[in-house]
């Protein structure tokens, strides 16, 4: 289906709405307009919940921080990161994850940012030399 710019306009200017004074994203408020979209069924509606959906699903993602590590991290660690992502990303929400494959060090993502800080990402650039 292709979505078109008028479509792509409408749901930047929903989206706009949905964020809360604290830059936020407010969930009912996007239920609500989605709920009306598909309830009113205006023309090319499809078309407009799929790009509105797209718009939530980065928003969210740019509030998201998600940490992978190749071991699970204690809570204090946990809390040492949060308070450095904190102090440059103010009202992030988190994601823990671990994954043996980066062997050692951590990953975080949030939105396009990613900051790869593990031992697996370091053997592939030498390996590359």
């Amino acid at each position: 289906m292709k979505i078109t710019k008028e479509a792509q306009a409408q749901a930047r200017h929903l989206i706009r709405l949905c964020i809360g004074p604290d830059g936020q994203l407010c969930e009912s408020t996007v239920r609500m307009i989605a709920d009306r979209i598909a309830a009113d069924k205006p023309r090319n509606y499809l078309a407009l919940l799929t790009a509105f959906k797209e718009l939530v699903r980065l928003e969210t993602e740019r509030h998201t921080a998600t940490v992978t590590s190749a071991v699970p991290l204690t809570p204090g660690e946990q809390e040492a990161i949060r308070a450095k992502l904190d102090a440059r990303h103010p009202g992030l929400e988190y994601r823990w994850q671990t994954d043996p494959a980066l062997l050692a060090g951590l990953t975080v993502k949030v939105g396009d940012d990613v900051t790869d800080a593990s031992v697996r990402s370091r053997i592939e650039r030498l390996a590359r030399l």
